[in-house]
């Protein structure tokens, strides 16, 4: 006698039908579930977002900035500062603004978000040349006053170089070597007052006397005592 199948298949079709209301279950309840409870967390817990891009300069007097807004949420706040004061930008983009930076310092920028959550940031310039040059190394001897000059930025103007007496009247350096920065000037017992400027026009100013810097007396050799 042929053996039925209908027993050993009655299983396989229970299977079928156990699978098939789990992968409904999962599709249909947990999965839009997760879905939509990771969109609310998302859009709850989003920080605002920026790009900000420092040009270069040329002069080392004023650089552009840029500053794009990256968040695809609304804002209830932006504000960009550079020291504590408002920045003044200008709109030249969707979201994208641009400002002039004619000193170094700090910016300062702070974005909210429409789900109440805020950044604050600190950016720092400091391309451009806002120092005097810097003098160092000075010696006087035998009449003569040098000095090292420098400037780490937009380097030193050494035709600027010049001084003057107590009593205004102009000197020249004796020497200029702008490969090491030494200068050389002539100086008398009245002293002299020397400026120099950068290539972006801050000045040195300074006056030198012989008192600040005394020339050293050779050591007379002393005579032995008589016996």
């Amino acid at each position: 006698m042929a053996r039925h199948t209908y027993r050993s298949s009655r299983p396989y079709k229970y299977k079928n039908r156990m699978d098939s209301d789990l992968i409904r279950l999962l599709l249909f309840y947990v999965l839009p579930f997760v879905v939509v409870n990771g969109i609310i967390f998302f859009l709850a817990t989003t920080k605002p977002k920026y790009e900000l891009v420092v040009e270069g300069t040329n002069d080392y007097r004023t650089t552009d900035i840029t500053f794009s807004i990256k968040s695809f949420m609304p804002l209830k706040e932006v504000t960009v500062k550079m020291d504590s004061e408002p920045l003044d930008l200008v709109k030249v983009g969707k979201k994208k603004y641009r400002a002039t930076i004619d000193h170094n310092g700090s910016l300062e920028i702070y974005m909210k978000n429409f789900n109440s959550m805020a950044l604050l940031e600190y950016e720092y310039i400091d391309i451009l040349d806002n120092e005097a040059p810097s003098v160092d190394d000075c010696v006087f001897e035998d009449g003569i006053l040098t000095f090292t000059i420098s400037d780490t930025q937009s380097g030193v103007d050494f035709s600027s170089i010049i001084a003057h007496t107590a009593t205004g009247e102009e000197v020249l350096p004796l020497s200029v070597v702008q490969e090491s920065g030494v200068v050389a000037f002539p100086m008398g017992s009245e002293g002299l007052t020397v400026s120099a400027r950068d290539m972006s026009g801050n000045e040195f100013l300074t006056t030198f006397s012989v008192n600040d810097h005394p020339e050293t007396p050779e050591e007379e050799t002393a005579a032995p005592e008589p016996a």
